[in-house]
């Protein structure tokens, strides 16, 4: 392993450190159940723990493996919930997942590696960060609106409007191969957009169109654009990636072995493989970072850079603090001629009250704004004074405000609040007054996150399962207790003998022994001389003179363990002894 590879590793478990104390703190067999399901369903839902055979390849008894299944449900581990005709499904939670990378990278394998050398050329540059996007979008249905037909669709004019409105673009997300209901009239960088504020319940949908949830945006507004970030990284990661296990590795993997920002990491195997290179485009539309390649063209491979800290998009830092640079929010540019330059540094709230008194001219780095009287009247309408709006650009203003800028403001906000003495000469667009309200109590009342897992967006995702409900922790405490007294009323039907000690018994009670081990699927120990055999059992052959097949465990450790088929010929001289599992 390079240097450079076990160094991201090391400061990777540093920053997890008490989640993986809680992980380590697992039985061997509850590690182990956790790594084969995991390996194979990430954050999917199952329905029912895997066949016995692919616990005896991991050293595991059916019985070993059913009661550790119990036991990660009692420790929060893998939950349930049932669908809406009964039939119960399990899930490893998302807030384990980033953990879970860590822990079984060996297992799993890993196609993410850091590097040190540069690219042969960038294939996508990052665009900037889609926080900004989202609140450019709010800002004009806040004042446009946004009503739907009768059949439930946006108007066309109000699609070709949208689509002006945002840098986003049809092909930075056309290798996702989404679907989604009318894909012959919205365009699918459009789709996301919305199902993006849906998602983070920022809108809803009504039978008049898409209306802002304006005590959510007051919340949201609020926030360091980091968070956003992270919010709004969950909603993508869950919702347009796809959603099988191998591409779910990948996305955890890439946010987790990788050095940090603007340095390279390769993607082993990655050319080729189009639904690898369509995330990576989609993260770079998203601003979150960029595409390159390495090699010639006959050992063409990809490449990626983190443009944002992935740390603070999987929340593995310190939970909803601020970072020292985002509380020193950046100041905006006033220029003379009523444009307003405003650097990345500039905190969401500032953007946000900039989107409602002037139009965005260009969104890069340096983005570019122009105050105008349609804007100021507007603002005027909605209850905000003239002397705000003055104030507002010198208090966040770099350098003196031009002065013939403040008199022309003064000029047209005087002019709108004349203008609201009299609103028959008012034009229509001016007499919206849903804005001025107190929602203070609502934000009292709504939750602190914003994400929505269950909210019927624009795409729909099947892994997500309409109509679930959760199991409440005391029901896996049932179930864990009821393993217990199933086992304690099972040891009552056969000898104490049988699974106390070792013994040697007649062939033929042997066999019964052997046949026990089966039905209760748990281990059978057996010795030869001074040497004892744990087998996981699977059929016994014959009667009289009888075999016995199954895994023989040679080897074991936490994580894995070493079986072999064998067969097995007992003799009268051999001692048996069923081996149950631990927690019985």
């Amino acid at each position: 392993m390079s240097d450079l590879r076990f160094g991201v590793e090391q400061e990777m478990q540093l920053k997890m450190k008490p989640e993986l104390e809680l992980w380590s703190a697992l039985t061997p067999a509850e590690q182990r159940v956790l790594g084969v399901l995991f390996h194979k369903y990430v954050g999917q839902w199952f329905s029912s723990l895997l066949p016995s055979d692919v616990w005896a390849k991991e050293g595991l008894s059916g019985a070993e493996a059913k009661l550790a299944f119990a036991t990660l449900q009692n420790k929060q581990w893998i939950n349930s919930a049932y669908r809406s005709w009964g039939e119960r499904s399990y899930y490893i939670p998302e807030y384990h997942l980033a953990t879970l990378t860590v822990a079984y990278k060996g297992r799993v394998g890993c196609k993410v590696e850091p590097m040190i050398s540069s690219v042969r050329r960038v294939m996508k540059e990052g665009k900037p960060h889609i926080a900004g996007e989202l609140l450019h979008l709010l800002a004009w249905i806040r004042r446009e609106g946004l009503p739907i037909t009768a059949k439930g669709t946006i108007h066309k004019r109000n699609i070709q409007k949208l689509s002006t409105l945002t840098i986003l673009s049809h092909a930075d997300f056309e290798q996702l191969e989404m679907t989604y209901d009318h894909m012959n009239l919205y365009s699918v960088d459009l789709v996301i957009l919305l199902d993006l504020l849906l998602s983070l319940n920022l809108i809803e949908k009504t039978n008049e169109g898409f209306q802002i949830r304006k005590n959510r945006l007051q919340q949201w507004i609020k926030l360091p654009w980091s968070i956003m970030h992270r919010e709004i990284f969950r909603v993508c990661m869950n919702r347009y990636g796809a959603s099988s296990a191998e591409q779910q590795h990948f996305r955890y993997q890439l946010a987790l072995f990788t050095s940090g920002i603007n340095t390279w990491c390769r993607i082993r195997n990655g050319e080729g493989d189009e639904r690898i290179e369509s995330w990576l485009h989609a993260l770079a539309g998203w601003g979150f970072g960029e595409v390159g390649e390495i090699g010639d063209d006959e050992n063409r491979e990809l490449a990626y850079r983190w443009l944002v800290d992935p740390v603070e998009l999987l929340n593995l830092g310190s939970d909803c603090v601020d970072k020292p640079d985002e509380k020193r929010s950046g100041g905006i540019y006033v220029q003379p001629d009523f444009e307003v330059m405003v650097p990345p540094n500039v905190s969401p709230e500032i953007c946000w009250t900039l989107e409602n008194y002037s139009e965005r001219i260009t969104r890069d780095q340096m983005s570019i704004y122009r105050l105008t009287k349609e804007r100021i009247e507007k603002a005027i309408a909605n209850g905000v004074k003239g002397e705000v709006i003055a104030n507002f650009l010198e208090a966040h203003g770099q350098g003196d405000v031009p002065e013939h800028v403040l008199a022309v403001l003064r000029d047209w906000a005087r002019e709108s609040e004349n203008m609201l003495n009299n609103n028959s000469s008012l034009p229509p667009f001016l007499l919206d007054h849903s804005d001025i309200q107190d929602i203070s109590k609502e934000m009292e009342m709504s939750s602190p996150w914003f994400y929505d897992p269950e909210v019927s967006g624009f795409i729909q995702v099947p892994q997500l399962m309409q109509g679930m409900k959760s199991e409440e922790q005391d029901e896996s405490n049932v179930v864990h207790h009821h393993e217990k007294t199933a086992w304690n009323k099972r040891k009552l039907n056969v000898p104490e003998t049988w699974h106390r000690e070792w013994r040697m018994y007649h062939l033929s009670t042997a066999r019964q022994i052997a046949v026990q081990a089966i039905e209760w699927q748990v281990k059978l120990g057996i010795k030869k001389g001074d040497t004892t055999f744990v087998l996981i059992p699977h059929q016994v052959e014959g009667h009289e003179h009888w075999t016995l097949e199954g895994w023989c465990v040679l080897d074991s450790d936490e994580l894995s363990s070493l079986t072999e088929w064998r067969t097995f010929e007992l003799e009268n001289d051999d001692s048996v002894r069923l081996i149950l599992p631990d927690d019985v």
